[in-house]
């Protein structure tokens, strides 16, 4: 009988989610990372948190299965426990094939997946099944302020999941209904081009159980569906058919049709609307999705996680429609060499066009990958070719040259998946 895991890589938003729900579900969890003791592990007592890596938490361990996270096998193939794993005959598997094969098991699986928008929509179905008192247990990638956590441990039948597509994270998961946001070229560190992306999201799409609700609208999306109800017997509906009119707290119209996903799940699950609509108009957002930290000298200091040009062109629209005549300042850490380096044109055309009034670039946040030296925040700096676009420097550097720059009154928006949340927090506390 499976009794001990250990997560290496306990630190990351999701794995950290995995660890804590399969504690809760009678498992003995232990977990390490460089920098294990963060927002997301809170939940853990010091003993269960191993910093750093060695062959030494797995001999004395006692582990069952050895859960990482993907990244570990291109990042660090040698990684000692891995090694260490490997020499013991200990099986070694993604958190996420955990999370599919053992925490799902026997569930009512919901699972959001899409480029964009996962983790809202995922929040926002979550909260709406609490609201029905549907007692939902849930996986998600940020921390939820209300749980103060980045999980729910939940004593219904629903699971609900936000599901990954790097790595093809998410073909661990077969979902009664699947939501499907939308899709665009992401990760090209894993997926050569946009065909072996689309290629994973229908091998997910297929294993959908029951429903697959859907963004009709992306044509990539209705492709893939129309091929799915050629070999399929599952339902799919277009969740923009819903015909609603919001009035929700977070802004943006990429919003609503999160808005709408997760209205058509409630439908799907016999929820009276007016219960859906009013969880979903009583929503107040997610960690590092249009989060407001705090102030700073009279400027209002917000966290976002958008990395991909699409999700920064939407947050900085969102951002003017929402502080019209204020002067936005935007301090961008582009992500992964390889993405900056394969949308790199639709960065520089996103910058230039940036509803605000200037934009800090920091330097890449590596990630899970090597600097090859091919790209750089100075390249994209000079690329963008604009007077209100500069570049900052290294993370350590940063706030020094920011605060001359900021004046009361001035809206700072920290964007990135790397580390520009920490800044923003130094900042709002110094």
């Amino acid at each position: 009988m499976i009794q001990k895991i250990h997560f290496l890589g306990i630190g990351g938003s999701g794995a950290s989610a995995a660890a804590a729900l399969a504690e809760a579900q009678g498992f003995e969890v232990t977990g390490c990372d460089l920098e294990p003791h963060n927002e997301f592990t809170a939940q853990f007592k010091s003993s269960q948190l191993l910093k750093g890596h060695s062959a030494s938490h797995i001999v004395s361990g006692n582990v069952d299965i050895l859960a990482v996270t993907p990244a570990i096998f291109s990042l660090d193939p040698d990684n000692p426990e891995l090694m260490e794993a490997k020499k013991m005959g200990i099986p070694i598997i993604t958190w996420q094939q955990f999370v599919g094969e053992y925490l799902a098991k026997g569930k009512f699986v919901i699972a959001i997946c899409g480029t964009h928008g996962k983790t809202t929509t995922t929040a926002m179905v979550a909260q709406m099944l609490e609201d029905a008192n549907l007692d939902p247990t849930v996986l998600l990638g940020a921390i939820q302020p209300e749980w103060k956590a980045n999980f729910r441990i939940g004593k219904s039948k629903y699971f609900v999941v936000e599901a990954d597509e790097f790595n093809d994270n998410f073909l661990h998961f077969k979902p009664n209904i699947t939501v499907v946001t939308n899709t665009e070229m992401d990760h090209p560190e894993y997926f050569k081009d946009i065909n072996a992306y689309l290629d994973s999201f229908e091998k997910f799409l297929l294993q959908s159980k029951d429903t697959i609700v859907a963004n009709l609208l992306d044509k990539n999306v209705a492709e893939i569906v129309k091929d799915i109800m050629k070999e399929s017997k599952v339902s799919a509906l277009d969740f923009n058919k819903i015909e609603v009119e919001f009035n929700l707290k977070i802004p943006g119209e990429y919003n609503i049709s999160n808005a709408k996903a997760a209205f058509q799940v409630g439908l799907l699950l016999g929820i009276d609307p007016q219960i859906i609509r009013k969880s979903l108009e009583n929503y107040a957002g997610v960690g590092r999705r249009f989060e407001f930290i705090g102030d700073y000298n009279g400027a209002k200091v917000y966290s976002d996680f958008g990395h991909h040009p699409t999700e920064i062109r939407e947050t900085l629209k969102a951002a003017r429609e929402k502080f019209k005549d204020k002067r936005i300042l935007v301090i961008y850490q582009p992500h992964m060499f390889t993405r900056t380096k394969y949308l790199y044109n639709d960065f520089v055309k996103e910058f230039r066009e940036a509803p605000v009034d200037k934009i800090f670039i920091m330097d890449i946040y590596q990630s899970r990958e090597h600097n090859l030296g091919e790209v750089s925040s100075e390249q994209l700096t000079q690329a963008v070719d604009k007077d209100f676009v500069s570049y900052i420097g290294s993370a350590d550097q940063v706030l020094e040259k920011l605060k001359p720059e900021i004046k009361n009154g001035d809206i700072l928006f920290f964007m990135s998946a790397g580390d520009t949340d920490k800044l923003a927090k130094e900042l709002v506390a110094s």
